[in-house]
């Protein structure tokens, strides 16, 4: 019996290498462009990373990475501006159904690898004097007529619909408070430090990853709390938009990440995930997920926000179809049936 399950074993291993090894045979010297973020931000110096990754396990395969945003990341693959992108997952969710106002149509030419990479937080700030713990107590404020003074993201942005949506949520909106008489500042990240230190705003509303310098900065500099938001919000987005479940773990920003808040505070998240075009090369997409799955280490290196991917469970973390190199590989790793 024994003798047997062994043989079994080094048959299915033997599978696997000539799976690999015909994958190998099939690519041909190329290079491929994969838009990022920002010049010098983390989405771009990740890409890089991983570029050279790939190409020292796989040199026929050489990666260019170039600047982009979550925004316009999908829509570049799927006009054939890129052949890689990093995507936020309810962003590509949204592209991919031709959800407005974000995007006027489908782009349907788009493809996943790996999901849930890494995730970042919305991050709803209040000074401690305006005595709330809860987004739905800074609505209620509103709805009440208070003048409030809040920072928000700049118009265009994800994360200005987002939020937006979130108000919503709870019955109120960015107009509401202007015309309450208070004031919605639309800020850059570095400017909303110098707002609340300066006592400009009292709230900020902004969407970053863990643990995020300007929060930091202004918990530091004024006592202050992250507002909560309810279970049913974290249900509500997830299911409508693609934002975390709960149940991933992610939906929290924990205690003592921020001076002044020992506690985990529950709150709105996004994933990461790497989109490829439809048009990729199997093999080649078939490599690249071989070498992200069995790298895990490397990409923590990397940025320590990559801790929470898991090369178990990443490949039905994905808000687009996986691309069929992709999903031969988990297929062939037993991640996939």
């Amino acid at each position: 019996m024994k003798k047997g399950i062994r043989i079994v074993a080094a048959l299915l291993f033997l599978c696997a290498c000539a799976g690999f090894a015909f994958a190998q045979a099939d690519i041909k010297p190329a290079t491929y462009t994969w838009v990022a973020g920002g010049m010098g931000g983390g989405w771009y110096t990740v890409a890089g990373g991983f570029a050279n990754l790939v190409n020292e396990k796989e040199p026929r395969i050489t990666i260019k990475v170039v600047p982009g945003g979550g925004l316009t990341n999908p829509i570049m693959l799927a006009q054939g501006d890129a052949d890689i992108a990093w995507g936020v997952a309810w962003l590509d969710k949204a592209a991919f159904a031709g959800q407005a106002p974000l995007f006027k149509k489908a782009y349907t030419g788009i493809c996943s690898i790996a999901g849930a990479l890494s995730a970042d937080r919305y991050h709803f700030l209040a000074a401690k004097d305006q005595n709330v713990t809860t987004v739905e107590e800074f609505a209620k404020k509103i709805k009440n007529g208070e003048k409030l003074k809040v920072a928000g993201p700049m118009t265009g942005t994800s994360e200005y619909v987002l939020i937006g949506n979130v108000l919503a949520y709870y019955g109120v909106s960015y107009d509401m408070i202007k015309k309450n008489g208070g004031s919605f500042v639309q800020a850059v990240y570095g400017d909303m430090t110098s707002l609340d230190k300066d006592r400009h705003v009292d709230y900020a509303l902004t969407c970053v990853g863990l643990p995020a310098a300007i929060i930091t900065e202004m918990s530091l500099g004024r006592p202050s709390i992250l507002m909560a938001v309810s279970d049913a919000c974290v249900d509500h987005f997830a299911e409508t938009t693609g934002l975390v479940t709960r149940a991933s773990g992610l939906a929290v920003v924990p205690g003592g990440t921020y001076a002044g808040m020992p506690n985990n505070i529950q709150t709105l998240a996004h994933a990461t995930e790497i989109l490829v075009s439809q048009k990729m090369p199997e093999a080649v997409v078939y490599a690249m997920t071989k070498i992200l799955n069995e790298n895990k280490a490397f990409l923590v290196q990397m940025g320590a926000s990559y801790q929470v991917f898991d090369p178990k469970t990443t490949a039905t973390a994905v808000q687009v179809p996986l691309h069929p190199g992709a999903v031969r590989y988990y297929k062939e790793a037993g991640t996939l049936k």
